[in-house]
């Protein structure tokens, strides 16, 4: 058995031993299925969270050297059961080569320490050549023409007003080679034209077997540039389906009646997709920005119908506005405006930024959100969904905070509850009278492999912001354990929770905001990501699963929006393989980690696939600790009891010596 980290200048990982093919290893050429033996089992026993740290900081040990990207991104490039990362900066002008100035940065993981090879990448090619830059500001990934490799969607967030040089440069598909090194697909889709795209999120929408993408903007003009959706055809190209889905509504004003109606543009900072109703197709949710609704958008097919408006999905019910200090300065300045009783401002009125019967009524009375995550935080065989925004002090209590919803699908109906921030569920204690929540990203994992997701926030930018991490109790509660992590990351902007060493636990990368820092003295002097690794979930039992889909006609080969379920120790849970959700391309690996506690086997492992038939696989008695390859087979929906099954493959895990 492994064991933990116990020098960092041991730190050293072998790579995966064997890959297997997507032929099933329970197919014998000729004489039909046959059941393999198993492998040999694992079982690690019970072992208690430790009062110590549960992540080391482990940045230059694994070579994740003088990282400055705010926005991180991860997928196995190259087919090796390991995460390999992408990270990207900000701002409207290109890498500079001559001056060593990357703004995005490709790290491969060669067994689990990491080695750029961003040059290598051919992320620096843009349609002027080889090598001389270009704008790009976000990455999501799947494998867009099924070639059995993780390409990648570049998006680029302007208006068109950039640097001369990268004025030629859109929004990218790019093409993995299988080595994690990419060219530009040809152009279509969101390459056609110029918008600033601030999040995106691959999904197969019709479920053809090719994937699909949904991508979402910030403001243009006096509201969003709109909703995009982007049909794949299986080979790397994308036609635009936006109108005629009902996603892209038509321009307005951004005036009152539209805001009101609700069929303005919102300007978003975050797009997800997941099955929210489990009727087999994703559904959609904008993160909505200017304290304006969500939007929940329900896959009906060819077409998708907005759900969300006036619910508490797009935002809470506290409409009270008095204690708004833009409302007081209103107040203020204009006599006879208001009810006496009004509190004078505390702040400096020089902006007033209140407009009565625009900012007093309910479509602006919500969040400043920038990413939705959805998980079943309840194990209860639905998605939940999570709620991160950024909140003012001196805007008031009806700006939404970050928050679980509760998803309580009945006969195919959804509905959402809003659990009141406590104790027990996401509580933080604001340690300055000025305080701001600055939440970015937000994302749940097992991250003590205990069977029960945790929720990690990201947030950034405003004095006394960090990266918090919610533990979840065995009854259900939440304890923030930020202080007692060891990954308690000031101005945490961006992350990705990723197995670095394939060791069965999740570990942390986690990029820093140099933003509004002036004066502030626990500013990092140089604002790099950092690696974190998880000392604590590989004391108990887990499995990771990889699934590869059959392609056109059945399944996409990364088999994002597939349902995993796994039943161990009379527990069920459930993920989805993701294609990047939330603000500016949260992604996580598409190989799933579940947390089995100390259960040593997995009762049953059920993959709903995402293709149009509906095809279940079922498989009993699986070994834990171990990575499962699982091909999809179009031919049955489920396999004896007792058999792993055809389509299921063991990767047996190296020995590593630490």
């Amino acid at each position: 058995m492994k064991k933990r980290l116990a020098h960092l200048s041991l730190l050293a990982f072998a790579p995966l031993l064997a890959l297997p093919s997507c032929k099933s290893s329970s197919d014998t050429g000729s004489g039909g299925p046959a059941t393999p033996a198993p492998p040999p089992a694992i079982c690690k026993p019970h072992a208690d969270l430790p009062q110590t740290a549960y992540f080391q900081e482990v940045t230059a040990a694994v070579g994740v050297t003088d990282v400055i990207g705010i926005r991180i991104s991860s997928a196995d490039l190259d087919g090796d059961g390991l995460p390999d990362l992408v990270f990207h900066g900000t701002g409207q002008a290109r890498d500079d080569l001559t001056k060593g100035t990357l703004l995005r940065r490709v790290f491969m993981n060669k067994g689990g320490t990491f080695v750029d090879t961003t040059k290598e990448s051919g992320l620096l090619d843009s349609r002027d050549g080889a090598g001389t830059g270009r704008l790009g500001h976000m990455a999501v990934f799947a494998d867009v023409d099924n070639d059995g490799d993780i390409d990648l969607y570049e998006g680029v967030y302007s208006d068109g007003t950039a640097v001369a040089a990268a004025k030629t440069d859109r929004s990218e598909i790019f093409l993995n080679d299988g080595h994690g090194h990419f060219t530009m697909a040809p152009r279509s889709g969101p390459s056609a034209r110029m918008l600033p795209f601030a999040a995106a999120s691959f999904a197969d929408m019709d479920r053809d077997g090719a994937i699909d993408l949904f991508a979402t903007t910030w403001y243009s003009g006096n509201e969003g540039a709109g909703n995009y959706l982007y049909k794949g055809d299986g080979t790397g190209a994308f036609i635009d389906l936006s109108k005629s889905s009902g996603l892209l509504r038509p321009a307005t004003d951004g005036g009152v009646a539209s805001m009101m109606s609700g069929q303005n543009r919102k300007p978003a900072y975050g797009a997800t997709t997941c099955d929210l109703d489990n009727d087999g197709d994703p559904d959609i949710i904008v993160s909505s920005y200017g304290r304006a609704y969500n939007e929940l958008w329900r896959n009906d097919g060819a077409t998708f119908k907005e759900i969300g408006y006036g619910t508490t999905f797009a935002a809470d019910d506290d409409l009270k506005y008095a204690d708004n200090e833009f409302y007081r300065c209103y107040c203020s300045m204009t006599a006879g405006a208001c009810d006496p009783s009004v509190p004078k401002p505390v702040i400096s009125c020089d902006n007033t930024a209140w407009t009565p019967g625009m900012d007093d009524q309910a479509p602006r009375l919500g969040g400043n959100n920038f990413s939705s995550a959805c998980a079943d935080l309840d194990n209860d065989g639905d998605m939940d969904v999570i709620h991160a925004g950024i909140k003012h002090w001196h805007i008031g209590e009806s700006a939404d905070t970050t928050q679980i919803l509760k998803n309580s699908l009945e006969s195919g109906k959804l509905g959402f509850s809003r659990l009141p921030n406590g104790p027990d569920t996401l509580q933080r204690n604001h340690t300055i009278s000025g305080w701001n929540e600055g939440d970015i990203v937000v994302g749940a994992f097992d991250f003590d492999n205990d069977g029960r997701k945790d929720i990690y926030i990201g947030s950034s930018d405003y004095p006394e912001t960090y990266g918090s991490l919610f533990h979840q109790k065995p009854d259900g509660g939440f304890e923030n354990v930020e202080d007692k992590s060891g990954a308690k990351h000031y101005h945490a902007v961006a992350y990705t929770s990723v197995d670095i060493d394939g060791d069965g636990d999740l570990d942390l990368v986690v990029a820093t905001s140099g933003a509004r820092c002036a004066g502030d003295a626990h500013c990092p002097a140089t604002p790099t990501a950092k690696v974190y690794k998880n000392v604590v979930g590989d004391t108990r039992n887990s499995i990771r699963i990889r699934l590869h889909g059959a392609g056109l006609g059945a399944s996409n080969a990364a088999g994002v929006g597939a349902r995993v379920s796994v039943t161990a120790g009379g527990v069920t849970q459930v993920q989805e393989v993701s294609g990047g959700y939330g603000t500016f391309g949260v992604q996580h690996d598409t190989i799933l980690t579940f947390g089995l506690g100390d259960a040593c086997a997995v009762d049953k492992l059920e993959v709903k696939w995402p293709n149009a038939q509906g095809t279940v696989q079922t498989f009993d008695a699986v070994q834990a600790n171990y990575l499962v390859d699982i091909a999809e087979d179009t031919q049955s929906t489920s396999d004896a009891p007792g058999a792993p099954g055809k389509g299921l493959t063991y990767v047996v895990p190296p020995a590593v010596t630490r």
